[in-house]
């Protein structure tokens, strides 16, 4: 499932790809593998790792981060920022959503990226979502690289909420928007 995932981020053929369903099913290494794959093929791009607020990165998602990523290709961390900047220009940053204290999103004015992952959708707001739409592929690489493809890529355990009326029914019932993917995560 994770090479389902990493392979269809990949094609070109999707603008969002979720991942979701069972518990321990790979998807946050998934997820940062796919942005480090994309970091390095797209020097100078820039990626945004999206979870409900900086202390549910900071407890979850960085230390896997940290786990996997390639300690030779990691140029700086701005730990202030939140910045892992790469050799090549690349960069991912660690954002919280922080709808609590952020209702209307301003935080993601002028947010400049290629794409996200956004960790945990389930736990995320469904206006920021559509943010991230709006927002996926306003980085222009500087100097005229080779410029990727908008990406959302997001991850999922099971939930009754929007997630759940806007992907899981519409793949259900095979009504999914052309450019989106659902790929349902197995525990084995």
């Amino acid at each position: 499932k994770q090479i389902e995932f990493l392979e269809s981020c990949l094609s070109g053929n999707f603008d969002f790809v979720m991942y979701g369903g069972s518990i321990r099913g790979g998807k946050t290494f998934a997820g940062i593998g796919l942005l480090l794959i994309l970091c390095r093929a797209f020097p100078g791009s820039r990626w945004a790792i999206v979870r409900t607020d900086l202390m549910t990165l900071k407890r979850n998602t960085i230390p896997s981060f940290w786990k996997i990523v390639p300690r030779s290709f990691v140029e700086k961390y701005k730990q202030d920022e939140q910045i892992v900047t790469f050799k090549n220009g690349s960069q991912i940053l660690f954002f919280g959503e922080n709808f609590t204290d952020d209702k209307e999103l301003n935080r993601w004015k002028g947010l400049e990226v290629n794409g996200f992952l956004l960790e945990e959708i389930n736990e995320l707001q469904e206006k920021t979502f559509y943010k991230a739409i709006e927002r996926a592929g306003s980085h222009i690489i500087p100097g005229g690289g080779k410029q990727p493809s908008p990406l959302i890529a997001g991850t999922c355990n099971p939930s009754q909420n929007w997630i759940k009326k806007i992907v899981y029914n519409k793949w259900k019932n095979a009504t999914l928007p052309e450019r989106w993917k659902y790929i349902p995560a197995k525990i084995f």
